[in-house]
């Protein structure tokens, strides 16, 4: 069962309903038709932009440009609506069986009403909700490359020449981080002498090492070359007629490793074409699904994933599929080398999995609290913000199991307040004394909900549970409220369990 539970977390952020559930139980083999209409379910879309956030790091609590600047006040929805263009794509394609190339190749992006009213877009109107949408600005088709919010997050200044850029392409597309590269850097060249500094990147080994691939990529970039990032007029729009400037700024003519190029589509094109972005889907799908980085000795493991990948169109879908028929994926928790360790749940999964158990979602403000570090606790709960942390956490903390506490504890009484059916089938005003099995018949299918774990009348799991609700109940002095208060009590201690954190 907990395979089922980890592939419907994986696929649709959410735990397997308990006919689900019953379903694996009677027959293990049913699991591989679940997985197939899991993705088909609509929360694969919204899964696969969350995993992809981990990628391409769009998501930040502010940018250069606020929503007041475009005469807005939502400034929560501003930013996750900026933040959500790019992984939203990536959803958009898993989603609809698109190949993967779209990602780079692709004449449409993802937008919703919010980045309507801020950025030239063909957004239905009247339109609400995420959609795909053209930019009528004329730029270039070129999937992700060519999205306003891809290069809001990644921006440059003029000495840099859209350098972090290329690597930011070169990070996400085909998994290399120039940054990783060791550097033995010429202690002669003088960092402040700015023309020094240009004459090394072009002679000095120690630059030329990286930079003879980097920079012909960054000039790929520069008809998003904004003067002005704070500028609305300037950073929502394509500029056709500064895709030249790479010519005042590196001097290199576009091209990619050593392919000459042109246009931002052509760009696009050459991505497409590399062996290497291919390559680098799989690794990606690997390391979000495993929860653990690709090593040296994965490497075999990852040729059928990849065949499987290419001979399925190149969707997501089809390697998604793969890797969750890999037995390093089905082994379930394990030290052994290679396998799949013990998951942590992302901030994403938490409470996606509560939201859908209790119907409770912590916003404050407009913002998501899990989602969010402005006002919320992205972070602290073992998140990533992109900028200071750029991967979530694998192993427990403090501050996570803090959070994972307060959220039981505004989730429980949020479901006993307000939609007490979604995990209670019991009379709240009952007591174990006027309905010993109806509680008891209760913690077991809270249990098998939960957890997936099948509990006896008599086990300890009930035994303890009985025990807790009695105590909570003597507390609240036995009033009216009482017995809602006791279920919102123990359904808490339950949400906090080990097992909702680990899958």
């Amino acid at each position: 069962m907990k395979l089922a539970i980890r592939a419907s977390l994986d696929l649709r952020g959410v735990r397997p309903s308990a006919e689900e559930m019953e379903a694996v139980e009677a027959d293990p083999a049913a699991l591989d038709g679940l997985i197939d209409a899991w993705m088909e379910d609509p929360r694969f879309e919204e899964r696969v932009a969350e995993l992809y956030q981990e990628v391409f790091l769009t998501r930040n609590d502010s940018y250069l440009i606020s929503a007041a600047s475009y005469g807005l006040g939502d400034e929560a929805a501003f930013s996750a609506a900026i933040g959500g263009e790019v992984p939203r794509m990536v959803g958009r394609i898993a989603a609809e069986d698109l190949p993967w190339t779209e990602l780079v190749t692709g004449d449409w992006t993802m937008a919703n009403e919010v980045l309507a009213q801020i950025w030239p877009l063909d957004y239905p109107a009247g339109g609400t909700g995420w959609q795909a949408a053209r930019y009528t600005d004329g730029r270039p088709a070129a999937g992700v490359l060519a999205t306003n919010s891809m290069w809001w997050r990644y921006t440059s200044t003029g000495s840099n020449a859209n350098r972090a850029r290329a690597n930011a392409v070169s990070r996400t597309l085909l998994c290399y981080d120039y940054l990783s590269r060791p550097i033995e850097f010429d202690r002669n060249v003088n960092l402040l002498d700015e023309e020094a500094v240009n004459d090394a990147l072009g002679a000095n080994p120690a630059c030329v090492n990286c930079h003879q691939s980097l920079d012909p990529i960054a000039s790929y970039l520069f008809g998003f070359w904004w003067f002005d990032y704070t500028s609305p007029g300037e950073a929502s729009f394509y500029f056709p007629e500064r895709e030249q400037r790479w010519k005042d700024y590196n001097g290199v003519p576009p091209a990619w490793y050593g392919q000459p190029g042109a246009g931002l589509a052509g760009l696009g094109h050459q991505i497409a074409a590399d062996g290497r972005f291919v390559d680098c889907a799989v690794e990606h799908a690997w390391e979000l699904l495993l929860r653990r980085d690709r090593d040296i000795a994965d490497t075999d493991a990852l040729i059928p994933h990849r065949n499987a990948f290419i001979s399925g169109g190149l969707t997501v879908k089809a390697l998604f599929r793969s890797v969750l028929s890999d037995p390093r994926y089905r082994s379930g928790p394990t030290a052994e080398a290679g396998y799949v360790p013990a998951k942590l749940i992302t901030p994403d999964l938490m409470a996606s999995q509560i939201a859908d158990l209790t119907g409770f979602r912590w916003r404050y403000g407009g913002y998501e609290m899990l989602a969010t570090d402005s006002p919320g606790l992205l972070t602290l709960a073992g998140g990533a913000d992109g900028y200071a942390v750029t991967a979530p956490s694998t192993l427990p903390n403090s501050t996570a199991l803090l959070v994972q506490e307060r959220l039981a504890e505004a989730a429980a009484w949020y479901m006993v307040q307000s939609e007490p059916e979604r995990l209670l089938s019991i009379d709240l005003t009952a007591t174990p004394e006027t309905d010993r099995d109806a509680f008891t018949a209760q913690i077991q299918t809270l249990h098998w909900r939960l957890f997936g774990r099948r509990v006896a009348p008599d086990s300890a799991e009930v035994t303890s549970a009985l025990e807790l609700w009695a105590g909570l109940y003597t507390v609240g002095g036995g009033s009216a409220s009482a017995g809602a208060d006791a279920w919102a009590g123990l359904v808490s201690v339950l949400l906090r369990d080990p097992d909702m954190a680990v899958y």
